[in-house]
């Protein structure tokens, strides 16, 4: 007796995908419109995020997620205009190096004119010629030993994640205010060398090494500053800073500090330990 084989598979004509629309909920269709929003991530942003995780992981052993690395950018340790800078720097959003490569009769925008070395954000913020990112590093470094003795080797990856840092005290606790103080000189002098080189790139202007040292130094004593009034409750309330983390942040790299009182929050002429350049600026 032959057997009879049945075709058991449903018909694609009476198969609908999906759920039912009646046993569905509000919370359930959110999460299906966010999957389906969701936009491809650049194969550059995964790179630089893979440069920020190497280089946490290498130096400071602790492994870090995709989230850490983009809550990490938003840290109030950044001004908001640096954090703009390291968000769109992750993404690979300026018009700098190989961006030009593919715009036909415009190579040529992509080389560094001093270097002739594509203009990448790392060439640019750590090893163009031209003055400025090196006048900027030796400084920072400069102020980061009047309290540290290492100083670590600067790489894209740990510029990006500036504020992702875990340095660690004798006793193995976070250090906290050494974490916060990089994060702020780091994200500074970063977004200062970008703002030199496209006045230079697109204004046409020329930078003394004097100009960008008392540059560099008013935007540390602004930001210095800037944490002393964020100190003010009445003022600022729930996003006020504690007058003892932002003493703590900043001890050890205060201009005659020895002079000052201990708490001095609400002194005026607080200033950071490297005073401006006069030699050749004109002044006093």
């Amino acid at each position: 007796m032959s057997q009879i084989s049945l075709d058991l598979e449903p018909d694609v004509i009476y198969t609908n995908p999906g759920i039912p629309l009646a046993s569905g909920n509000q919370r359930m269709f959110n999460k299906i419109l966010v999957f389906l929003s969701q936009k491809p991530v650049r194969k550059s942003t995964i790179s630089n995020l893979d440069r920020v995780r190497f280089i946490i992981a290498e130096i400071f052993d602790f492994a870090s997620s995709d989230s850490m690395i983009w809550n990490s950018i938003r840290s109030t340790n950044i001004r908001r205009p640096a954090r703009n800078f390291i968000w769109k720097a992750m993404h690979e959003a300026f018009h700098v190096g190989l961006f030009w490569d593919h715009v036909q009769h415009l190579e040529h925008l992509g080389l560094c004119s001093e270097c002739r070395l594509p203009e990448t954000m790392e060439h640019i913020l750590l090893e163009c010629a031209f003055p400025g990112q090196q006048i900027i590093w030796t400084l920072t470094k400069r102020l980061w030993n009047m309290r540290w003795s290492e100083w670590p080797k600067l790489t894209l990856g740990l510029l990006l994640g500036c504020a992702l840092t875990k340095y660690r005290t004798l006793r193995g606790s976070q250090h906290h205010s050494r974490n916060r103080f990089f994060a702020i000189i780091a994200s500074t002098s970063m977004y200062l060398i970008w703002n030199i080189r496209n006045e230079r790139v697109l204004g046409g202007r020329t930078h003394t090494e004097t100009e960008i040292h008392n540059r560099w130094v008013a935007l540390l004593n602004s930001a210095l500053k800037r944490h002393q009034l964020l100190t003010d409750k009445i003022r600022f309330g729930s996003l006020s800073r504690k007058r003892q983390l932002v003493l703590e942040t900043w001890r050890g790299v205060l201009h005659n500090e020895d002079a000052l009182p201990e708490d001095w929050i609400n002194c005026k002429g607080v200033l950071v330990g490297i005073r401006p350049d006069t030699q050749n600026s004109g002044i006093g």
